[in-house]
Parts: structure tokens; sequence; C-alpha cells
């Protein structure tokens, strides 16, 4: 049972009775507002992490309830404390709770678009799409992924590392994975893409002899040269960078053994839950040991179904049965293993999904179908790590959690704050593959988080 002990306004310590999960983190609890960035936060951060709750999470069960709501919209689950004072969230996240003096709850993130495809479009790059409301398929006129940014903008320094890793899988592969691109800066700067089928090969890396590995390198030069000799320089010149990127990591000493996950103990395991999503952030912890800038965790269950997308009368079943549990233990697993290997400082942690859900629960539909239903207007993220603001309340919703009542941002904003902190100057250009010039991002930094 946690016990809050205050001195008039404000806390001074946290006493944790039985509860090891905390053990090493030295945590002491904050009041909300309590410790605030530095003011030297540009650069601050080595890697960022998106857990990426593609269907959209909703807000009233998770980070911001409304347990005062009228019946047809609160839901059955009850508000718990957590280690930040005035902060309740969700009974079926009891680890993250005892974590949340880790970081910064925002509760008013607000957009307008209802789709997925192109809400994630949004979260993952931070430009409202140009069709909305539409799930419209990746074009190579989209706007990058925010790990494409930092391959163009800010390369890792260690050779044979990627930029960004997508670990799950690409969300939404039937629309060519929007978001989740190089888009107008080109494929060689999309992120690398672990699915379970590439995963199986690289364990099998063994395989692939020396002398096999130069014989394509060498088919590799053979064909660009005959490519040039036909006058296609340009395609063969793109061709030839992406596939020397996929060599150079394929012989990687570095990189390619964080995938396997073989050699941590039954211990760190069970911390992280047999799960996939269990396996992934920890995958997502040996990448940031790695030296990967931008690593996306995708949150869709084997055959990229949607997760987090509980329209139907099952949301509360599902819920409770395994999306809360599994999110609890794995990213509080995450939180705390950063933490005591001293990696939370420089790594930023983002949880959360494109949108959240509508705050009444559907009974009026034909037939009821008993859920909720997508809504961009104000939803909920967690940060941490990296610079954000310890202990922080950000932002206040309605009575239902509905509209932001103070403290409005758009996904765009969190971008700007991502990349201030990854050091690059959201408010700067770039050039897209044709010779453009480009904005890098159309928000402003979140000055309260930091």
């Amino acid at each position: 049972m946690l016990q809050f002990h205050t001195t008039g306004s404000r806390r001074s310590f946290l006493q944790v009775g039985g509860l090891g999960v905390l053990g090493g983190l030295g945590w002491q609890g904050l009041a909300p507002g309590e410790e605030s960035g530095s003011s030297t936060s540009f650069g601050r951060v080595k890697s960022v992490i998106f857990v990426t709750l593609y269907g959209g999470p909703p807000q009233t069960e998770t980070f911001d309830m409304k347990p005062e709501a009228p019946l047809e919209a609160r839901g059955p689950f009850k508000p718990i404390p957590s280690s930040v004072v005035d902060l309740h969230v969700c009974e079926h996240l009891p680890r993250l709770s005892r974590l949340l003096h880790l970081g910064t709850v925002a509760r008013t993130l607000s957009h307008k678009d209802t789709a997925h495809a192109a809400s994630l479009y949004t979260h993952l790059t931070g430009w409202p799409h140009r069709i909305n409301n539409q799930n419209f398929p990746a074009t190579p006129d989209d706007h990058p992924h925010y790990g494409a940014i930092v391959s163009k903008l800010k390369p890792p320094t260690r050779q044979g590392v990627p930029a960004s890793v997508i670990v799950g899988g690409r969300i939404l592969p039937q629309f060519k994975g929007i978001g989740q691109t190089g888009g107008f800066l080109g494929k060689v700067h999309s992120p690398f893409v672990l699915s379970e089928q590439l995963r199986r090969l690289l364990a099998r890396r063994g395989e692939l002899t020396r002398l096999r590995i130069d014989g394509r390198q060498r088919l590799l030069q053979a064909l660009q040269n005959r490519a040039r000799f036909l006058d296609q320089q340009r395609p063969a010149a793109n061709y030839g960078t992406v596939q020397g990127r996929a060599l150079t990591l394929l012989n990687s000493s570095g990189f390619i053994p964080a995938f396997d996950t073989s050699t941590e103990s039954d211990r760190v395991k069970d911390r992280y839950g047999r799960t996939p999503m269990g396996g992934y952030l920890l995958m997502a912890r040996r990448l940031v040991e790695a030296g990967v800038p931008v690593i996306q965790i995708s949150d869709i269950p084997v055959g990229g179904e949607q997760h987090w997308d509980l329209h139907y009368a099952n949301i509360f079943k599902r819920l409770k049965g395994n999306l809360l549990p599994h999110l609890d233990q794995s990213l509080s697993a995450l939180l705390g293993d950063l933490d005591e290997r001293g990696l939370l400082d420089s790594t930023l942690v983002i949880c959360g999904g494109e949108f959240g859900r509508s705050p009444w629960i559907d009974h009026l539909s034909n037939p009821p179908q008993g859920g909720r239903q997508h809504w961009p207007h104000c939803y909920s993220m967690f940060l941490a790590g990296g610079g954000i603001r310890r202990g922080h309340i950000f932002g206040r919703s309605d009575e239902l959690a509905a509209y932001p009542a103070s403290k409005k941002i758009g996904p765009w904003d969190m971008g700007a704050t991502i990349l201030h902190l990854m050091g690059i100057d959201p408010a700067g250009t770039f050039s897209d593959r044709q010779g453009d010039t480009r904005r890098v991002c159309r928000g402003h930094v979140v000055q309260e988080w930091i």
C-alpha cells in the first residue's frame, strides 16, 4: 500500500511496503510540478521509444478517469492513487501507477482527424495528413517518420546502427505502413522494420558465410555498374545505397545481437512478461544499448489486426483481460530497467495512441455496440525520461474527458518537443530528395514538459 507523507502542500517522502518492483530505483515522491527539466534540455536525449498503442486507448480507462461522470459515460473500472499527488489512474495499471513520478501525464492532446491511418500518420510524423478523416496509403510525398528525420539530420555515430527501428512490424501494412516511411526524404531514410519473419532470418545470420556476403556485394556492384552504363544513375544510386545499408547492418557486430533476447535471464524475461509486448519492450531496451536513436514499438497482435480499437461490447473484458495488464507489466519493467541501468535520463519513452476513445459508451447505434468510438478531440499521453519533467500532470480535460479545459496542444507540439530533446531544431528546414526546402516541424516545444 502506498503511504504519502506531506509537509504543507508538498510531499517529502513515499514509503512503500512489500513492493519489490521499486527496489533499486532510489525513488522520492514528487508533488505535481515539483521538479522541472534542465534549461539545457536541447540534445539531451540519445534514444526515444514510441510505445505505439495503435487503435486508440481510452483516456477514461487509463490516465484520465472520470469516476463522477454520468453512468452512460463512466466505465466499470475504479481509479487508484499513483506515485504522484492528485494523480489517479486505472486500477488495472497498478505497477505503472507506482512509477508515474518518473515522467509527465499529458491529458490534453487534441486534433481533428478520426481515421486510424491519417491519425497514425500525424502521431509518427507530427503533421496532419493532407486528406482528413481518411484511411489513405503512404506515398513518396508524405512527411517522414521521426526516425527518418533523425536519419537525415542527426544520424547515429555508431557504425552499423540504423537511425530507427520498428519492432513488431509496420502498423497498417494494407496502407503501405502510412506514417512509417522515409516519405519525401526517400527510402534510404526509412526505418528498419523488424517483422517476425525478419527476426527469424536474423537468428540464422550465422548461416550467411563471409564468402556468400562478399559474393552478394560483388553482384550488387556489377548491377550498379550496368545500370549506370544504361544511364539510370539516380535509381541505381538509390538502390545501391539502400542495399548497401542492408549489407552493413547484416555485418554489424553491435546492432544485430540486440535482437537476440535469448541471452537475457529468465528473471528479466519474467519481469517484462512472456507476451509479445513484453518481448518488444525488452528488445527496445537492448536497441537503446546498441545506440539506436528512434525505436517504434507496434502494439499490434500477430497478423496486424487492430488492437486498441475498442468499438464493441467486449471493450472492458479486453482491457481487463490482456491489454491493460500486458501494458502495465511490460512498460513498468522497461522504465525500471532503464532507470536501474542509468539509461532513463538519456532515453525518452512515449506511450499512447493516435487518438483516444469517445467519453460516452455507445448505447445509441443500431444495433448498440456498447464500446467507445474514435475520439481525437482530447486524449492522454505518458512521457518519461530524457529530460521530461518528473511527477507532472499537464493540462486538464472537462468533466467527461471530451475536450481540453486548459493547455490544449497538438501532436505536432509533442513532435517539436521530441526533436528539441534529440538536438534537432524543430523550427529548422531541410531538403527533400528533389532538393526542395521543407520545414522540419509545424509545432512548438512544450516548455512545461522539460
